[in-house]
């Protein structure tokens, strides 16, 4: 071929196919770089989407109106939808760095992404009374290390992901916090009230992994089947565990909190995540104004 004066190099790239730029992204950047659960997330799009549905295709060839025609295709599912074109635009600026694509074509520019409306969905006092309840009610039948890790997340508003890989030498007793040294949004300390530390140290081995699976002893994993099991008792649908983090902040700005605390409390990394309860921290502020409004009602009426 080089006799004929093509690149070999050249060729090869120009036939490259979206299944072997899949693999290069994985191998070459995302084991790398990304966060065990986004590599995870990563790996199910790329095998249940974008394989199937882009796999045969050349990079090269991949344009805009493929991709609007995609998207538009999963506006039932705006979430997925915009998660996938954030996937393709990462691999496409990466095949423009490898030199796969000429510089500057990413096909993803100018797609309009979905608006999302984020959950916004918090438990009320009632409500929380029924899952302590279930809680009891569960005392007796589950493993104490699952009991005690949906505890923590439920008192501390941590994620779910950041209790179950807690190891003993992340705990501080003597400065009642936790030190993580890898979450979402990086390193983190985390303070721990007296009753977080009381379970924390109910817990007979201290070494490894806090949180173990009673079978197989070895890190505990999900506390999905718990939480539906309380679910059923505690009569609540449509409620993820997740949104036990959002009640925590909900119940945080109703005391008066400021939003910049609350942001540092639930490790958010950008304040804008916790704007989304910016409604919540009017509450106080209106029932302030409704209060000293009725002073001035009543010397008016005087």
């Amino acid at each position: 071929m080089a006799s004929q004066g093509i690149d070999p190099i050249k060729k090869d790239c120009a036939l490259l196919t979206i299944r072997e730029l899949c693999e290069q992204y994985l191998e070459r950047y995302a084991i790398i770089h990304k966060k065990q659960s986004s590599l995870i997330r990563d790996q199910n799009l790329i095998n249940r989407v974008i394989i199937p549905d882009f796999g045969k295709m050349r990079v090269v060839d991949l344009g805009r109106g493929h991709l609007i025609k995609y998207h538009h295709s999963l506006k039932a599912t705006p979430i997925m939808a915009n998660r996938l074109l954030a996937l393709i635009s990462t691999m496409m600026n990466l095949a423009e760095k490898w030199e796969y694509r000429p510089q500057n074509t990413n096909p993803c520019k100018y797609v309009d992404r979905y608006k999302e409306n984020k959950r916004k969905v918090y438990l009320s006092m009632d409500q929380l009374e029924r899952v302590g309840m279930a809680l009891k009610q569960l005392n007796d039948t589950e493993s104490i290390y699952t009991l005690t890790a949906f505890k923590l997340v439920l008192i501390t508003g941590c994620r779910t992901s950041e209790i179950l890989n807690l190891k003993w030498e992340y705990v501080d007793n003597a400065n009642k916090c936790i030190n993580l040294p890898d979450t979402k949004t990086g390193e983190r300390n985390i303070h721990l009230p007296p009753i977080a530390l009381e379970i924390l140290n109910s817990l007979t081995v201290q070494e490894g992994f806090v949180f173990r699976s009673p079978r197989e002893n070895k890190k505990l994993t999900t506390l999905r089947c718990l939480w539906k099991k309380i679910c059923n008792i505690a009569e609540l649908k449509d409620i993820r565990i997740h949104d036990l983090r959002h009640t925590y902040a909900s119940f945080s700005v109703s005391t008066g909190l400021s939003l910049p605390i609350i942001s540092k409390m639930l490790g958010h990394a950008d304040i804008k995540t916790t704007q989304r309860y910016a409604h919540l921290h009017q509450d106080p502020v209106n029932k302030a104004i409704d209060d000293v409004s009725l002073i001035y009602k009543n010397v008016m009426e005087i």
